[in-house]
């Protein structure tokens, strides 16, 4: 009884630490943002070193012909895509930019046609790292057509081989001024730090409880 009650109890204390910890990632994720938000938009070649994530970055290069759209993406409670275009810069490397969402067909029977622009082109947006983390179910990379691909997430790696050419392992956000653009309204986080905050109180509420159980059951014994 004694074993149970405490591995019960350091596993909610545990828990409302993980979420205390998740609670400090997503302040420091917002402050980033926030930070970056108010600075002038910093020009990036194939030259200069990784940017920070969320830094706002001015790039030049001509966009691929190919499409990339980003599975399951919804706005406003309607399902659609993340258009990914990949942006040729100079060097011949490729780093792809999320121009925003679509609406797309529930059925999957059909794709959005995307215009693209033509030529040289100078933009700004925010650099982003996607999560390597991702479990899906069928296939990352389904490739549609000769230019079109739905992904499940956006890998670096898999683009790079369909593209045959190297992609940085970072997205940019295209700003909501370019004119190329479509729905642009990233969430910086799925859950903000007072939600997390709240869980691991509820934990740490719980451990108590236990402990408190604990006690009043063996008081009462011993009486």
């Amino acid at each position: 009884m004694i074993l149970l009650t405490l591995f019960a109890m350091a596993l909610f204390v545990r828990l409302g630490y993980w979420q205390l910890e998740r609670a400090s990632d997503k302040q420091q994720m917002m402050a980033a943002l926030n930070a970056f938000i108010k600075q002038v938009p910093t020009p990036w070649g194939s030259s200069d070193p990784l940017p920070a994530q969320y830094q706002t970055l001015r790039v030049k290069g001509h966009f691929l012909p190919a499409i990339f759209l980003l599975d399951n993406q919804h706005h406003q409670h309607q399902f659609g895509y993340d258009v990914i275009s990949p942006l040729k810069i100079q060097g011949g490397v490729v780093v792809l930019v999320d121009r925003g969402w679509v609406p797309g067909d529930v059925t999957r029977q059909q794709f959005p046609e995307v215009e693209t622009p033509c030529g040289v082109v100078s933009l700004v947006g925010s650099a982003y790292y996607p999560s390597t983390k991702q479990w899906i179910l069928g296939q990352a990379l389904e490739k549609k057509g000769t230019d079109l691909a739905v992904v499940e997430w956006v890998d670096a790696d898999l683009i790079s081989k369909f593209l045959h050419k190297s992609v940085y392992p970072f997205i940019i956000r295209l700003s909501k001024s370019a004119n190329f653009g479509y729905v642009r309204e990233w969430a910086v986080v799925a859950m903000p730090p007072e939600r997390h905050y709240g869980y691991a109180f509820q934990w740490f509420a719980i451990a108590l409880a236990i402990f408190i159980l604990f006690i009043a059951l063996n008081v009462k014994k011993k009486i």
